[in-house]
């Protein structure tokens, strides 16, 4: 049975993955400058590793199972291939830990006084101290309690953060997807409410800081539009790691000018690369990074490893994605 390897691991992995089955090829194009995945025609390949099958699944008649390097899956909704019977997994719990310091971090950063940097860059101590903003005895509305969400709730009770939460489905607590040890919140314990996302309003008007970790999906679309944004207690923050469509960029930038809202961390946009003449790059008390709070090597070779172990064993593999909900 052939794996094609079309995504960044360790090379250690690669080795490992060789010698799970003596039956398993992997067909590794990871260094293969120029690799087009819609050139591919192969009549024994049965997995792949990578962030898409062919567009023509007539060239691999055999494709049984797509293992994707991403926790979203929206990429893939014009032609999902799970409607042509093949499994797909995602890569959910592999960016919670990355992902969640990434939250910590820039809200912690955000408490900071702005003069610090300029009295640093000019040698200047001040007569007069800033004072800090603490964040502790704040309320955080993470909206989407998944993996991402749950890491970032146990991070942030940790100091002290009351935690809120929103899900499509409020009544699943437990987390049933691949997580490593020791993180997360596995039942769902943490929460001090756990609605619907139809309850968004109303949890709101609760919060220092809304947190958008949920999928996108054509129900999610918009999901933090203007009802939800004005809401917010002007001193709130927002922070979206998620997808940009989720958000309602226009009203989001408009509050941000009018001062109705504290700030905002964005590391994702609805136009990505965002454009050297965007709004964003200047808006007030804005943090914008380029999708990269998840980048890490560290955490999704073990899915892969589990997930083909579980595949040559028949066994079911995690993270699989739901055909009815889109991820």
């Amino acid at each position: 049975m052939r794996l094609l390897l079309d995504a960044e691991i360790q090379d250690d992995t690669v080795a490992e993955l060789r010698a799970l089955d003596p039956r398993l090829d992997v067909a590794d194009v990871r260094a293969e400058q120029g690799f087009d995945m819609e050139a591919v025609e192969d009549g024994e390949l049965e997995i792949i590793v990578g962030p898409q099958a062919p567009s023509d699944l007539g060239h691999v008649p055999k494709l049984r199972w797509l293992q994707l390097r991403s926790a979203g899956v929206d990429h893939l909704a014009a032609d999902p291939p799970w409607r042509h019977g093949i499994v797909t997994t995602n890569a959910r719990g592999v960016y919670a830990i990355p992902i969640a310091e990434y939250v910590t971090g820039m809200i912690l950063r955000s408490r900071q006084p702005a003069g610090w940097a300029r009295d640093q860059a000019a040698h200047h101590w001040p007569e007069d101290a800033a004072l800090i903003t603490v964040l502790r005895g704040s309320t955080a509305l993470v909206v989407g309690y998944g993996s991402i969400g749950r890491e970032i709730a146990r991070q942030l009770s940790a100091l002290g953060v009351l935690i809120l939460a929103a899900k499509a489905r409020p009544e699943k607590r437990a987390d049933d997807g691949y997580r490593v040890p020791g993180t997360g919140d596995p039942d769902g314990s943490i929460p001090e409410r756990m609605e619907g996302l139809e309850h968004l309003v109303e949890l709101a008007r609760n919060a220092d800081l809304l947190i958008v970790t949920v999928p996108l999906t054509d129900d999610s679309r918009g999901l933090i539009g203007r009802e939800v944004i004005e809401a917010l207690p002007s001193h709130a923050w927002l922070v979206n790691i998620s997808r940009g469509p989720l958000v309602d960029e226009r009203v989001l930038l408009e509050a941000l000018r009018e001062d109705r809202l504290g700030g905002a961390v964005l590391d994702v946009f609805a136009e990505e690369p965002l454009p050297p003449d965007s709004p964003w790059w200047d808006a007030p008390n804005t943090i914008v990074t380029p999708h990269a709070s998840g980048v890490t090597l560290r955490y999704f070779d073990r899915l892969v490893i589990e997930n083909v172990r579980r595949y040559l064993a028949g066994e079911p593999l995690l993270n699989q994605v739901d055909p009815e909900r889109g991820y």
